[in-house]
Parts: structure tokens; C-alpha cells; sequence
């Protein structure tokens, strides 16, 4: 018996329940389907473009990374080595330029942070010219220490035109070595042995 035959027999109500689950079924399969599979697809574009962003924002944080790297080696090289002591070294660059330091004060080393030392020295200027006033400070600056000028109270001398008192605070920082990153040295250098 074929498939027409088994239909024809059926009453007519049966045919019309069939005909009727007949047309869900092609509705499901012409409309549900395509739907849940448009849906399942954009949810998966959705989730694409959520990885795509966050890929976009990993290589520009890689970037920012990158700068941040350069940033701190450009520091540690700056304080790679430590600055002299600050009487010597404020002397040498005055004799440089021609200024005389008459007095000196060094102050007592206090913490900067959690790494950082600063030494600073308090130093007089008498009867000094602007142009040999700025050579000094631009030799200060130039020399490849971490040296900063702190504090500055320039004045006028008397009735002279280029003379001026000059009182400045100079500041020296160095870094100290973290006792963690010592200790793993001292054990990497164990275990070698």
C-alpha cells in the first residue's frame, strides 16, 4: 500500500489533522528553524565582535605596555648609577663656569618613597651674574645624576646690574635595592655554586 492510498482511507477528520500537523511542520521547518538559526548566528556575530573588541584592546594595551617599559628603563638607567656626593659634585661644576660656592650645607638623607633616597645639600651664592648663574644650573642639570633643584631664592645685590645672591636646595635621589629582589639574588648566586 502507498502512501496516497493509506490517505485516501483515512476519515475526514484524520486528514484534516493531518494536513494540519502537515502545515506545522513545514512551518516549523520554513519559519522556527531559519529564525533559531539566524538568532544562534547573531549571537555568535555578537560574541565575534566582543572578542574582536577585546583583541582590539589587548594590542593597544600592548602599546601603552610597551611605553610604560621604555618609561621605567629610561628611569632605572637614569638611576643606575648613584650621584656623588653633592659638595664635590656642586664644586666641580662651579669651577666649571667660574662660581664660587662659599657655603654649604648638606641635610640628613630621608626616604622618598618606597625605593628612593634623597640627599640634599644646601648651598649659598654670592655676587653671581645670570649668565654664569644659569651655565651652573645647566651643568647641574646636564651632569647624568638623578639631581634636581628643589628649592631656588635668587636676589638682588645691591645697585650692581648682574648681581644677585642665589640660595638653592639640591636634591640627590638614589635607589635602594629591595631586600626581596636582594635575597633572590643572594639564592640565585647559591644555587649556582
Amino acid at each position: 500500500m502507498t502512501l496516497r492510498e493509506r490517505f485516501e482511507q483515512l476519515e475526514d477528520r484524520e486528514r484534516k489533522l493531518l494536513l494540519i500537523f502537515g502545515a506545522v511542520v513545514a512551518f516549523m521547518f520554513v519559519l522556527i528553524i531559519p529564525t533559531y538559526a539566524t538568532m544562534s548566528v547573531g549571537e555568535q556575530r555578537g560574541e565575534n565582535e566582543r572578542i574582536y573588541e577585546l583583541i582590539r584592546e589587548i594590542k593597544d594595551e600592548r602599546v601603552t605596555l610597551g611605553r610604560r617599559k621604555a618609561e621605567t628603563k629610561r628611569v632605572e638607567s637614569r638611576y643606575a648609577r648613584n650621584a656623588p656626593a653633592l659638595a664635590s659634585f656642586l664644586a666641580q661644576a662651579a669651577d666649571q663656569v667660574g662660581v664660587e660656592i662659599p657655603e654649604t650645607q648638606d641635610r640628613s638623607t630621608i626616604p622618598a618613597g618606597k625605593t628612593y633616597k634623597e640627599r640634599s645639600t644646601k648651598i649659598r651664592l654670592r655676587s653671581v651674574g645670570l649668565l654664569a648663574l644659569s651655565n651652573f644650573l645647566e651643568k647641574v642639570d646636564n651632569g647624568g645624576y638623578p639631581i634636581s633643584i628643589s628649592r631656588l631664592n635668587i636676589k638682588k645685590r645691591g645697585t650692581k646690574p648682574d648681581e644677585y645672591d642665589v640660595e638653592m636646595e639640591v636634591s640627590a635621589f638614589d635607589r635602594e635595592e629591595s631586600k626581596k629582589k636582594t635575597k633572590a639574588s643572594e639564592k640565585d648566586e647559591s644555587d649556582e655554586n
